[in-house]
């Protein structure tokens, strides 16, 4: 009787599937390891957007709470002016290297927050239909609506009420402005932070 041999090894197609695990599993590997890295390089992304956006908003707030003067007001851009030697001019720059006369302004088409024409945040959208900049005044009794703050638009409706008080004149109402708000999102991708910050200016408070 002759001897039955073993044969050893695997079969074509034991092989094939074996590749075929193995792919799978190498492709599954690769996809999660690459979504992890993409994963934190966008939250790396949205870190330095939001960083960049507040830092210039501290920048904002700081020079218009230091404001001697707040002029052109509009929802999309105003001007502050800020003596910071004390020679009574306002300079860009002083002898100091400081620019004194500042005028922060959104612009829809860049979707950048702007000083003085250039830009100081990027990616800035606003809230629907909400400005990007808001102004309020602490003079209550024009607050018209008795809803606690007195708006720019409140203000301005003063002058057609002048049995009331005729210290606001048509085109004087910022004079009488003592706070500028600030609401907006910026945008990174598929990422967005949201931004909300009120300077009370000091020489009006």
């Amino acid at each position: 009787m002759k001897a039955r041999h073993s044969e050893d090894g695997f079969t074509l197609i034991e092989t094939l599937v074996a590749l075929a695990l193995i792919s799978i599993v190498t492709t599954t590997f690769y996809t999660i390891m690459f979504s992890g890295v993409r994963g934190s390089e966008t939250s790396r992304s949205v870190t330095r957007v939001s960083e960049e956006a507040r830092s210039g908003l501290n920048r904002i707030v700081r020079d218009t709470r230091e404001a001697d003067v707040l002029s052109n007001v509009s929802a999309n851009s105003y001007n502050v002016r800020i003596d910071f030697n004390g020679d009574g001019t306002y300079e860009n720059p002083n002898l100091d290297g400081d620019f004194e006369d500042l005028t922060y302004s959104y612009h829809a088409a860049s979707k950048s927050l702007r000083l003085n024409g250039e830009v100081l945040v990027a990616g800035v959208e606003p809230f629907g239909a909400e400005p990007v900049f808001s102004f309020t005044s602490s003079y209550l009794k024009y607050d018209w609506n008795a809803n606690g703050v007195t708006t720019l638009a409140e203000l301005e409706a003063a002058p057609l009420a002048p049995h009331l008080d005729t210290s606001v004149t048509a085109g004087n109402e910022a004079a009488l402005l003592t706070a500028v708000g600030f609401e907006f999102q910026v945008r990174s991708g598929d990422s967005m932070a949201e931004f909300f910050s009120e300077a009370h200016l000091r020489n009006r408070r």
